[in-house]
Parts: C-alpha cells; structure tokens; sequence
C-alpha cells in the first residue's frame, strides 16, 4: 500500500511538473497567477495595516497621513527614533542584503530571472513599515512592487517553476502589488509590463491581468472602493487650453530631469558611512517638518488639497521642491522607501502652482486647479519612471473620465521627451543601478531567450548509455533510433552513426570512449531554465552541449541542446515565442 501511495505521488508530481511548472501550458500558469494575485495583495494588506494601526490608534491623529496633527516636538521625535531604528538594524547587513525597492526587482529579473530571496522580502516589509510610520518623506508604492514581486517568487520557487514562467510570475506579483496600492488593475498590467518585464507578450498578459484583477479584488473587499485620491470633477473647458497643456508638459518634464539629476548628485555621497547618509537625511526630515508637516509620509492627503485647489501656490512651490529632495536623497542612498508616491506628490504640486497661475493671469476664464494637477501627476510619474502608458492608463482609472485622455497624451509626451531626447536621461530606476556592474539592459535577442524554455530547442530523441555496451545492446539501442547517445559517467556525447560504425568494425562489447567517434563534452542544465541560461553556461564553460535533466539532481535526463541549436532557434523562429 505504501509502495503504491508513493508511486501514485510520484506520478501526481511528475504530471504537475511537466504539464504546469515545466511548460508553457497557460491554464496552470494562470491558476498559480489566481494565488499570486491572493498572496500579494494579502501581503500589501497587512503591510498598509502594520502603517495604518500604529499610527491612528497609538497617536493623536485623524488617519495615517494627518502628522499636522501632531506637536512639532512629537514629529520631530518620531523621525529621529524610526530613522535611528532603522539605521541599527541596517549597519550590520551586507550590501546584498539591504539591496531593496523596485531596484532589487529589476536587478534579480535582469540577472537571476526573478528569484528573489526570502530574507529581503522580509526586510522590506519590516524596514518599509518603520520608515513610513515614523514619517519619513517617502512613498509605499515601491516597497509594494518588491513584496509583491517578493511573493511572487516565493510560489514560483516552492512549485519549481521554469525560469520563463518565474519571471511572469513575478510580474504577475508587482501588477497585483500596484492594482491593490492605488485599485487600479489595467495601471497595475501595464506598470508591470512596461516597467518591470520590459516587454508587451499576449503570453504574459492573461495571468498578469488576472493576478492585477485579484488585487483589485481584495483591495475593494478590504479599503472599499474608492481610489487613492478624491478626484473632483473636472474637464478641459476648450482647446485653447492646449498651448498652457504643452506648458505644463514642459514644466513636468524639467521638474522630472531636476529629480533624476537630484538622485545623481546624492549618490555621490555613499561612499559614507550609513550613519550619516540616513542620518542626515532624517535630520533634515526632522527640520522641515517643523514649517511643512505636509512633507511627513506618503501625502496623499496633501495631494488631495492640492487637487481641490485647497493649498496656496507658494506653499505648494515650498513643498514641491521639500518633497523632491527628501524623495531623492532617500532614493539615491537606498533609504527602504519607494519614490512612486512622491513623483506623484510633485507633480500635483507642479500642476496646482500652474492651474492657479492660469486663474491670477486669466481671472475671467474659468480653470480647473484639479485638472492641471492631475495632468501635473501623470506627466512626472510618465517621465520620471520612463513609463509614459502606465501613466496614462493610471490617470485614466483615478479619473474615470474619458476626456482626460488627450490632454493627458500631451502632457505625458512631452514631459517625456524633455527628459529622454533634450536631456538624454534614462529612468529614475536604471539611475540608481547605473552604479551597480551586474545590471545590464537586455537586448532584444536577450529578452527573446530569456522568454524562451529550453525545452522548445533542444533534441528529445537520445538514449542513456554507460561507458562499457555489449554488441546486442548496442543492436537494441538502434532499433529505436535516438539521435545521439549520452554517456552518463563520463558526461560526453556520441551520435549512434558512429556507434553504428563501431558495431560493424567489432563483434564484441564496445568501450564507448575507445572507439574512434567524434564525441562532444557535455554539460549540464535544468529543465526549468531558459535558452539564456544556457547560453551563459555554454560561454562561461566553453561547451557546445548541454544535457537537460528534469530537476537539479540531475538525475533523469530529458534531451540535450546545442549552442548551434539555441542560434538557429533566435534566428529563424523568433515569431513562435
């Protein structure tokens, strides 16, 4: 009976292996998208409850943003104590270790196809809490992207998904992260694609758009329906408002490039001790919120005034500016906060300084302050990020409100062109791992293999032989007519033609190794990497050939690949990944 129960778990597990971890089935994949999408946006949950607690039943305050609430002596104290904690737990990690953010997202989908270690996960969630509390000038949108990205990987890990597959599980991780964060599920599809994956696959579609609709989901269940912000209604009162639009994508745009030249000024001083990095940067914290309490967490309440048309233009011009350069000294020096929320912070500021302009300069035309500060939102968070449609399709679902489109279109653009084309500036995100030798861009050939399972190119057709064959099992093998004979204990290759050869120059049993043949090296690989993979392995090994075994015990081997099999797979069927 035992033996029997262990066989029929052996086969339930080989079955779930070869049909939704090791293919490219998608109703398994969109199954294990369904529980990522549950996962993350339980985990964003818990992370949103462990900010929100703290702060509205242990303080004097109205709700997790309202620090104007709050004495000046009590800010100032809060600061200083959360970045203080923070920096004691932070001193004795390693670099590796305190690596978090989209950054870490990017760099461990560049480089390690989207595993993420569990170590860092946690970290975030703790780290990211303590910041956020204690009122740093930061946003959680980024960690968000990381734990959901975080618990993505997780899952993929614990069901042994194949490299390709991981890497969209991941994204399906960060699409519910964002959907759940703002209750925006097509922003939180596009985020991921455009932003983290890198590329726009109907492969990856269908399970980030369920997992993103799963955030959405839970998000509702739990927060209600609502949006991030309270958007008033508002509309463009007629073309001649689009020279101002331009403007302001303009304005967007130069704000956008003061913030990525702002990331880059404050990384020159890493090479400090932590101390006085975070130091510093919670002092300064500290002191502005003596004057612009405003400045303290996330700020969607100030974002919300700012939309109502409620904060004066030079308060406004004060807090853009404050905002810009906490947010950017915090993510020039791998503070464990996300700068989503303050590039939307500034823009909203940027565009009520320029909608109440438009109401001193032309009283008898009527404007809305609304709608230049969510034009001013999206076109800084689309030029910051490098990630203009994400923008775009975000504004469209906070606003529910079509005719926001085209104005939007304007904005973004052109605050988008102003960074990349007249500045010549990439993301705000390939800013910071500029510094780091391991991230590379991927090339286009790159971005096709790494999609790409192994299995799809390599040869299935092979036998496993030892070294020592009789003549009559060396007849048995050749009935069936593999193409190639794998030498398991000496890890080499031999085509059966040449085996066929020797059978017919010796009756007796043949030593496989001794025989005249053109034998291959061999290396070896699992069955859930990619043809990237084994690429690298082949270039860093000097290979030609790769055995491909089902799991890492390379135990059962399944087929071998060739360097000339992975070429003529990316030159003449690009169109089948």
């Amino acid at each position: 009976m035992t033996s029997l129960k262990q066989r029929l778990h052996q086969r339930l597990q080989e079955h779930w292996l070869t049909h939704v971890t090791l293919s490219n089935n998608q109703i398994g994949l969109a199954l294990l998208a369904l529980l990522v999408g549950l996962a993350s946006a339980g985990v964003i949950t818990l992370f949103r409850f462990a900010i929100e607690i703290p702060l509205v039943e242990f303080l004097p305050m109205a709700n997790e943003e309202d620090y104007e609430a709050l004495a000046p002596f009590l800010r100032v104290a809060l600061l200083l104590a959360g970045g203080a904690l923070l920096i004691a737990i932070f001193h004795p990690l390693s670099k590796e270790l305190r690596s978090l953010g989209v950054g870490h997202v990017l760099l461990r989908m560049e480089r390690h196809q989207g595993y993420m270690p569990l170590p860092n996960l946690l970290l975030q969630w703790v780290a990211a809490a303590i910041a956020l509390v204690s009122g740093h000038s930061v946003g959680r949108e980024g960690p968000a992207v990381h734990l959901g990205a975080g618990t993505a990987s997780q899952i993929g890990q614990h069901f042994h998904l194949a490299h390709h597959r991981l890497r969209i599980l991941a994204g399906c991780g960060v699409a519910s992260a964002i959907s759940a964060s703002f209750n925006t599920p097509m922003a939180g599809v596009i985020f991921a694609m455009e932003v983290v994956l890198l590329e726009y696959s109907i492969r990856g579609f269908i399970p980030i758009i369920l997992a993103s609709v799963t955030g959405a989901i839970v998000s509702e269940a739990v927060f209600g329906a609502e949006t991030a912000f309270v958007i008033p209604a508002f509309d463009m009162k007629s073309l001649l408002e689009i020279p101002y639009i331009l403007a302001l994508g303009l304005m967007a745009g130069l704000t956008a490039t003061a913030f990525i030249y702002s990331v880059k000024l404050f990384q020159k001083i890493n090479h400090l001790p932590l101390w006085i990095k975070w130091g510093g940067l919670t002092s300064t914290t500290a002191i502005a919120s003596l004057w612009l309490p405003q400045l303290l967490g996330i700020g969607y309440d100030t974002v919300n005034d700012a939309l109502a048309g409620k904060v004066v233009v030079l308060t406004l011009f004060a807090l853009m500016v404050g905002k810009l350069l906490l947010a950017a000294w915090a993510a020039a020096t791998g503070f464990p906060g996300g700068l989503i929320g303050p590039s939307l912070f500034v823009g909203a500021a940027l565009g009520g300084i320029l909608g109440q302009l438009s109401a001193w300069w032309l009283p008898e035309y009527p404007v809305s302050v609304g709608f230049y500060a969510m034009l001013g939102m999206c076109a800084m968070m689309g030029a910051t990020l490098r990630a203009p449609l994400a923008a775009l399709v975000a504004m469209l679902e906070l606003t529910a409100n079509h005719n926001i489109i085209m104005p939007g279109m304007l904005a973004i653009v052109i605050a988008s062109l102003v960074v990349s084309e007249i500045f010549n500036l990439p993301s705000v995100f390939q800013v910071l791992l500029s510094k780091n030798p391991l991230m590379q861009t991927p090339s286009p050939v790159q971005q096709m293999l790494r999609n790409t399972w192994v299995a799809q190119a390599m040869t299935r057709n092979i036998v496993c032989v030892n070294r020592h064959i009789s003549h009559d099992s060396a007849a048995l093998i050749l009935q069936d007519k593999p193409e190639w004979l794998i030498i398991e204990d000496e890890k080499a290759l031999l085509s059966t033609a040449d085996l066929a050869r020797a059978m017919a120059d010796s009756p007796q049993e043949l030593d496989l190794i001794a025989i005249p043949a053109d034998r291959e090296e061999l290396g070896h690989i699992a069955l859930k990497a990619n043809l990237q993979d084994a690429l690298d392995l082949m270039q860093g090994s000097q290979l030609q050939w790769l055995a491909v075994y089902r799991d890492n015990n390379f135990q059962h081997c399944v087929g071998v690949v060739s360097r000339e099999q992975i070429e003529h797979f990316y030159r003449y069927q690009p169109e089948n990944v």
